[in-house]
C-alpha cells in the first residue's frame, strides 16, 4: 500500500485509508511520505472537490475525521525535528461573536495541514489575540465575525498592533458570514478567505511570502 493509494481512498472518503496507513506503516513506509504524499494529498483532494461543488461540509468533516485518524497513527513514527510545522497560528471568534462552528473547522484543516494552532475560542478581545500570540510567537492570527456588528472588531485589533509596534510581527486574516475581501482590504488585513479550504490557501502564501522575504 503506497502513498498514493492512500490519497485516493481519503479523497473518496473511503475508511480504508485508516488500515491502509497501519499497514503502510506495518510495511515500513516512509511516515513523512506517508503524511505528505498520502493523508495531506488525499485531504487536498477532498478540498478541490468541496470547492467544485462535489462535496459540501458534511464531506469535508467527514475527510477531516478521516485524516485525523491517519495523522494520529503517522505521528508517533515522524522524527521530532519540527520541519513539519508550517507556521503558527492563533484563531479564535471575535469579541461579541459567540459562533465557534466556521473558525473550528479553519482550525482543524490548518492542523490537518501541518500548521501548529491555538484556539482562543468565542468572544475574544482584541487584546487577548494579540497577547496570545505573543505568547505562542504566532505567525498568524485569525479573526473569525459571523456578525456584521463585530466586524470592527478585526480593525481595531489591527490598529493596536500599529499602535504597539506589532504590525509587522504578525500576519491578520479575517473570514465569518458577512465579511469579504474588500472588507478585508478596507481594514489593513493580510487577507481574507471565504471558507476552510481557502484559509489553508491564503495561510501557506502568506508563510511563503514571509520565508521569502525573510531570505531576501
Amino acid at each position: 500500500m503506497d502513498a498514493s493509494e492512500i490519497a485516493r481512498l481519503i479523497g473518496d472518503l473511503d475508511t480504508q485509508a485508516i488500515p491502509a496507513v497501519e499497514r503502510a506503516l506495518r510495511d515500513g513506509e516512509s511516515p513523512v511520505d506517508l503524511l505528505q504524499q498520502g493523508v495531506i494529498r488525499g485531504l487536498e483532494i477532498v478540498g478541490q472537490k468541496f470547492e467544485s461543488g462535489d462535496y459540501f461540509l458534511p464531506e469535508l468533516m467527514t475527510g477531516g475525521k478521516i485524516t485525523e485518524t491517519c495523522i494520529a497513527l503517522i505521528n508517533p513514527h515522524l522524527p521530532r525535528d519540527g520541519s513539519a510545522t508550517l507556521g503558527v497560528v492563533v484563531i479564535g471568534a471575535v469579541q461579541g461573536d459567540f459562533h465557534d462552528l466556521g473558525y473550528s473547522l479553519v482550525a482543524k484543516q490548518l492542523e490537518l495541514a501541518g500548521f501548529e494552532v491555538h484556539q482562543l475560542g468565542v468572544d475574544v478581545p482584541p487584546l487577548t489575540f494579540i497577547d496570545q500570540a505573543q505568547e505562542f510567537n504566532a505567525d498568524i492570527i485569525g479573526l473569525s465575525a459571523f456578525l456584521i456588528t463585530t466586524i470592527p472588531k478585526c480593525k481595531v485589533l489591527i490598529d493596536y498592533l500599529r499602535d504597539m509596534g506589532l504590525r509587522d510581527r504578525f500576519r491578520v486574516i479575517i473570514g465569518g458570514g458577512q465579511t469579504s475581501q474588500d472588507v478585508a482590504d478596507q481594514m489593513g488585513a493580510d487577507g481574507w478567505a471565504p471558507n476552510a479550504v481557502e484559509a489553508v490557501r491564503l495561510c501557506r502564501n502568506l508563510m511563503e511570502q514571509r520565508r521569502a522575504a525573510a531570505s531576501a
